[in-house]
């Protein structure tokens, strides 16, 4: 049996069902939702219990939230979260695009037992253990930084056997640079997902990702007018 690590514990993946790949339940900065929940309306646990009451209604069993703790990752939240709604929610580590300057002196090694620590202990002292690897670049390329936390990302997913979901800018084709170091750190690509694939309309581009064995994020969708 294949299981995931979910807020509420380990489930096998036979009983994931629904599943949406990509969402955010709190995103902010690190340290806000604990220290300034205010900040998100004095009724802000109770709407997102609401909202995700009605997606179980809709159909939803399970969401992967997305969010690092550079987006305001708060695990507490996320555990009352799928108590009270019901929904398996699977917490994410890595990183985002929010890059403190003293990360320059971490290596990939270091990046690597920090989220492995998250996978295999637990977040934030807690004993909610990640259950997917998140790394990102965007507009600018990778840059020497995120460089960095993507080879710690791949070097955790290899010691654990975690998936990868990748922030990525697929008008600017940047997967190619996030495959190229994925590969040479040695990850199985078909554990890879590029996310915002659906920003482009270049099916070469596409398929080229689909034939390295990648899947595709569609996860941003306009608003129907």
């Amino acid at each position: 049996m294949t299981g995931v690590n979910t807020v509420l514990g380990p489930i096998n993946t036979s009983i994931l069902g629904f599943t949406l790949m990509h969402e955010h339940l709190i995103v902010s900065s690190a340290g806000i939702p604990l220290n300034y929940p205010i900040l998100f309306g004095k009724d802000y646990m109770n709407r997102i219990v609401n909202g995700l009451t009605q997606a179980k209604e809709g159909g939803i069993d399970t969401i992967i939230d997305a969010t690092t703790l550079d987006l305001g990752r708060n695990i507490s939240i996320l555990a009352e979260a799928s108590r009270r709604s019901g929904i398996n929610i699977v917490a994410t580590t890595g990183w985002w695009l929010d890059i403190p300057p003293y990360f320059d002196g971490v290596s990939a090694d270091q990046f690597a037992e920090l989220f492995i620590c998250d996978i295999r202990e637990g977040i934030a002292g807690s004993d909610i253990r990640a259950g997917i690897l998140k790394d990102a670049s965007d507009i600018s390329g990778v840059k020497p930084i995120e460089e960095n936390i993507l080879r710690g990302v791949a070097r955790a997913h290899l010691q654990t056997g975690i998936p990868i979901m990748l922030h990525s800018y697929s008008p600017g084709q940047v997967g190619r640079q996030q495959i190229v170091i994925l590969k040479e750190e040695g990850v199985d690509l078909r554990r890879v997902k590029l996310d915002h694939s659906n920003d482009t309309t270049d099916i070469e581009y596409l398929m080229w990702l689909l034939e390295q064995g990648c899947y595709l994020g569609l996860d941003r969708y306009p608003e129907a007018l």
